[in-house]
């Protein structure tokens, strides 16, 4: 089993022979990585544990049940919007 290294993005880990391979230059338009960065916040949902104040993002199909930082159950919310927010709280007046 060879060792493993960052790649060349920072972010994953690859095998060593793969990471000495010449990497592949891809060519991109200037507003592609602005579109595929806001294709991918749709694809995704961000949420925020009352417990520790974690806030973290994860694919919408996926069910989270506890936080994945204080494995806290119970004490997940889902980030909305700031309209969304404000009419909530806005419905929690008076309730303490």
């Amino acid at each position: 089993m060879g060792m493993m290294r960052i790649g060349h993005d920072g972010r994953n880990l690859v095998c060593r022979s793969c990471l000495e391979r010449k990497p592949v230059q891809k060519q991109e338009y200037a507003a592609a990585p602005a579109k595929a960065q806001k294709q991918q916040d749709t694809l995704m949902k961000e949420y925020f544990c009352r417990e520790c104040k974690y806030s973290f993002k994860r694919a919408k199909h996926l069910i989270i049940s506890a936080c994945p930082y204080c494995g806290s159950s119970g004490s997940i919310m889902v980030k909305g919007s700031t309209a969304r927010i404000i009419a909530d709280a806005s419905r929690m007046k008076g309730d303490y």
